[in-house]
């Protein structure tokens, strides 16, 4: 009698090749979660970062950086700048920091050599990037540099709002002139740096011209901070100078037109559930799209006398 070699049936094989499949459609969550959760916490080292750099800073100069500056009305030699700069220095920058001339706008050289990047706000510093965004730099046309996810507190108030609220944040202009960046103390923290946003995240604009600001973390006309008057992740839309955003369809990223002085930005990620978040204190932490907006709206003025936050 002839023997028969062993193998699969047709059947045997297609049944083999659909538990594969199942068993590849149950772990893909699995692994996409597991891989998020790694870029979340990459994410959160990168915003610890930041809050070591403004505590060195804050050591070194006796105050925060400033959030930013422009010059106005009797003061035109006051140079375009935002905190990033600031803290080269801080993040282990320095080749970046010893180029620089701290009384140049960021626009012009060295800050910005036109139509290229590789004018010092073109550098590459991987702190600038949370790795679950995949927005882009804007790297087409005159002005040409890095945009980034890590954004400053600005607040209860608008950008250019004249009327300051009663609870403000450490970053700011004094009455809305862009000429007086104000000058924050941890000690002006009364409410308690545990209890004050530093730092959270915004999400980069989708084209490389220079017609979306959003991410512009060296310009002051830029989305280089974020406020509490949106509450994070919030389907209601960023208000942004007409002109400078594009609508991408992106319901992460909704924007609408606005005055100069009525500009607001949310804190805004593409984490599940929340955005990442650093506060005066140093400590990091993940604050959900769903915390209470009163609390949220406490984290984000120094001052204001607020009832304790809770973690």
């Amino acid at each position: 009698m002839k023997k028969h070699k062993g193998g699969f049936t047709l059947v045997e094989l297609l049944v083999v090749i659909a538990i594969i499949g199942i068993l590849v459609a149950l772990l893909l969550p699995a692994i996409q979660a597991a891989r998020e959760s790694a870029r979340r916490s990459q994410c959160l080292n990168h915003l610890k970062q930041w809050g070591t750099a403004m505590h060195l800073f804050h050591d070194t100069k006796k105050q925060l950086p400033i959030g930013s500056r422009a010059p106005r009305g009797s003061s035109p030699e006051i140079p375009r700048q935002t905190w990033v700069m600031h803290l080269w220095p801080f993040i282990e920058e320095t080749a970046l920091d010893a180029q620089n001339e701290i009384d140049e706008d960021f626009y012009l050289p060295p800050g910005t050599i036109h139509w290229t990047l590789n004018g010092l706000t073109g550098k590459f510093v991987a702190i600038y990037y949370c790795p679950s965004d995949e927005g882009i730099d804007l790297s087409v046309g005159q002005y040409q540099r890095r945009r980034g996810n890590y954004v400053i507190n600005w607040g209860n108030s608008k950008y250019g709002q004249v009327l300051e609220p009663q609870g403000k944040a450490p970053f700011s202009h004094v009455k809305g002139d862009r000429s007086k960046p104000r000058k924050t103390k941890f000690a002006d923290i009364t409410d308690g740096t545990s209890n004050t946003l530093l730092l959270s995240e915004v999400l980069k604009a989708w084209t490389p011209e220079d017609k979306d600001w959003r991410g512009d973390i060296h310009n002051d006309d830029g989305v280089f901070r974020f406020h509490t008057t949106l509450s994070p992740n919030t389907s209601a839309s960023d208000i942004i100078e007409s002109g400078w955003f594009e609508r991408t369809g992106d319901p992460k990223m909704p924007a609408a037109v606005g005055a100069s002085n009525a500009q607001v930005a949310a804190a805004r990620s593409r984490h599940t559930g929340g955005v990442n978040a650093v506060l005066c204190d140093g400590s990091v932490r993940f604050v959900a799209d769903d915390i209470a907006f009163d609390a949220w709206q406490a984290l984000g003025s120094m001052n204001g006398q607020e009832i304790e936050v809770e973690e």
